[in-house]
């Protein structure tokens, strides 16, 4: 892939420079009150979900042509319609099986997966839709009365996970959309990457990292059969760790899909990727 320097990328309007300048000073604020530093899973936390600042809660186009980057469903009604025969299966099994779908985006994979059920002949009693924006869901809404209203009356949209659930979870693109935290290995050391602010804007700080952070990365150390190099940084998802357990609690009898990018653990890992993996997407570029 190759990465893109600011002044090449396409110009950012005004309405979107100052929802930025906004979204900097909350920023600005949380580094304040923690004392000068944040972890950088709180810093891409506040970033993506802050209510009404975020960008995944904020009133932004993020998918699609008119947004910064597309996934499989907005391309073609295929991948629902795979998703949702393979869920078919599952749920002719069960007594009032369901679909719980985390973070839905502009809807239009629960459009594609409803209507394949409709034509296989099972529509579920209850499409759920885990979804913690506000913005979001307007769009899902909209999505599913224009272009499903007969179905709508099986979507219900939830703040959080149930206590219990029965049948079949989809979880797309929702993974690497998780905060995670940052690394660096500095003279046989390990540090946690912080952010702080200075005059410039704002900047990596390093603080000793704490025991669940050695631990994991003694673990992937131990998996690679090698430490990491001098001034290696790398990402660590522990966000994942706390949902797919939260979802084993949830979950009683069904299956749960997640569909996403990666590598190996060793390819994440590998010595040549000294820098991690962080990237952001701006208009497609």
């Amino acid at each position: 892939m190759q990465y893109e320097t600011p002044s090449t990328l396409p110009r950012v309007d005004d309405l979107s420079a100052e929802h930025s300048a906004r979204v900097a000073r909350h920023l600005r604020e949380k580094i304040a009150a923690a004392g000068g530093s944040i972890g950088f899973a709180e810093y891409m936390h506040e970033a993506l979900y802050a209510p009404g600042l975020g960008y995944y809660a904020s009133g932004t186009t993020k998918l699609g042509s008119a947004g910064d980057f597309v996934t499989a469903p907005e391309i073609s009604p295929v991948f629902g319609a795979v998703v949702a025969r393979q869920c078919a299966e599952i749920l002719r099994d069960m007594k009032n099986g369901a679909v719980l779908e985390l973070g839905a985006g502009s809807g239009r994979l629960a459009v594609d997966m409803l209507t394949r059920f409709e034509s296989l002949g099972c529509v579920p009693q209850a499409y759920n839709i885990l979804e913690v924006s506000a913005d979001l869901q307007d769009r899902q809404r909209h999505c599913l009365q224009q272009e499903a209203p007969h179905l709508l009356d099986r979507v219900h949209w939830l703040s959080e996970l149930p206590e219990t659930f029965d049948g079949a979870i989809v979880a797309n693109e929702v993974l690497d959309a998780l905060p995670v935290e940052r690394f660096v290995c500095r003279n046989k050391r390990v540090a946690q990457l912080r952010v702080a602010c200075s005059e410039e804007g704002f900047q990596w700080v390093e603080q000793a990292a704490g025991d669940r952070m050695l631990a994991a990365v003694a673990e992937i150390e131990a998996d690679r059969g090698a430490s990491f190099p001098d001034r290696y940084r790398s990402e660590l998802l522990f966000a994942a760790d706390a949902l797919v357990r939260d979802l084993a609690v949830t979950l009683r009898h069904g299956i749960a899909f997640f569909f996403d990018y990666g590598v190996t653990r060793r390819e994440f890992y590998a010595g040549d990727r000294s820098d991690g993996w962080l990237r952001c997407h701006f208009r497609h570029h």
